[in-house]
């Protein structure tokens, strides 16, 4: 199917096991870095963050508004989305093309007539852009930071990974860890407060309820307040300070210490931890598969 960019229902599939043909793209596997970093719990701290970046946006938005029970548990939705993400990057291009099709059916219109489709490849990729920033946002912070030649490494061990999911890069899709960056920047000028923004009861500091049926509301309701507003503090100061003014949030030179004691403490926690603690357990069964299976790639 060929894209169309004036229409945006029209997308470009791609063959997503065609990147061992492209020796540009580097093979995933436990030497990587975003298998090293990418399941880590410590993920949980960011993830909000790259939501943020998703919901701002004005199709995705559109989306969740018309084709998703978002707003009836929040975080039951960050965990449904958040797992199969992960899978993407541990188990390749068969949960990849899952993750597509799951998305072949959802379109709709805008209030003023325009069209929006989540496999757009602009649409598709600036989700998977907002993913690919959460080891950045951890480096340095709730991790150990990274040099710049192991920035542009992961950078297109991200590249890979997107490769997975069988959809078109967008004609202006960075090939570097530098355009990304200016991506990055470029894309956040478009973004704006979005009714997903103003619904969202996280955001909103209103009653959260139990992600998962067995975790009972008694053991959920007494933490569920304080974790919200330290996930959604948490994501304020990791945003960049352009968005962070566009939504009106303030963001002071005590947050910023704070945060800075904050994720360092977590950082030499989780410097002790053995990897089968650190890791979530797709990530955690990943590396076992692949030491059983000598060195296992994608």
């Amino acid at each position: 199917m060929m894209t169309n960019l004036s229409n945006p229902t029209s997308t470009t599939f791609v063959d997503s096991t065609a990147h061992p043909s492209q020796p540009e793209l580097p093979e995933l596997g436990p030497d990587s870095l975003l298998w090293q970093r990418f399941g880590d719990w410590r993920s949980a701290f960011v993830a909000l963050s790259a939501g943020l970046l998703q919901i701002a946006h004005r199709d995705i938005s559109r989306s969740l508004v018309q084709h998703s029970n978002v707003f009836d548990n929040e975080v039951a939705r960050l965990v449904r989305s958040a797992f199969p993400i992960i899978r993407t990057v541990y188990e390749g291009p068969e949960v990849g093309i899952m993750i597509r099709d799951f998305h072949k059916d959802i379109k709709g219109t805008h209030p003023d007539g325009s069209r929006y489709h989540p496999l757009n490849p602009e649409v598709y990729y600036w989700a998977h852009a907002t993913f690919a920033a959460m080891p950045y946002a951890l480096a340095g912070n709730f991790m150990n930071p990274l040099s710049s030649e192991e920035r542009e490494r992961l950078f297109q061990e991200t590249r890979t990974w997107y490769s997975f999911y069988g959809v078109a890069e967008p004609d202006d899709a960075p090939n570097s860890y530098a355009e990304y960056e200016k991506y990055m920047d470029r894309m956040i000028d478009e973004l704006s407060i979005s009714e997903t923004i103003e619904r969202s009861r996280i955001i909103n500091g209103l009653t959260l309820d139990s992600p998962d049926p067995k975790v009972p509301n008694w053991l959920w309701r007494p933490i569920s307040p304080y974790a919200s507003r330290l996930l959604l503090w948490v994501a304020i100061g990791l945003i960049p300070d352009k968005l962070r003014n566009k939504l009106g949030w303030e963001w002071t030179k005590k947050d910023a210490r704070r945060l800075k004691l904050f994720s360092r403490s977590v950082r030499v926690a989780f410097s002790v931890l053995p990897r089968k603690l650190r890791m979530v357990p797709i990530a955690s069964r990943a590396f076992d598969r692949a030491e059983a299976e000598g060195g296992f790639r994608y």
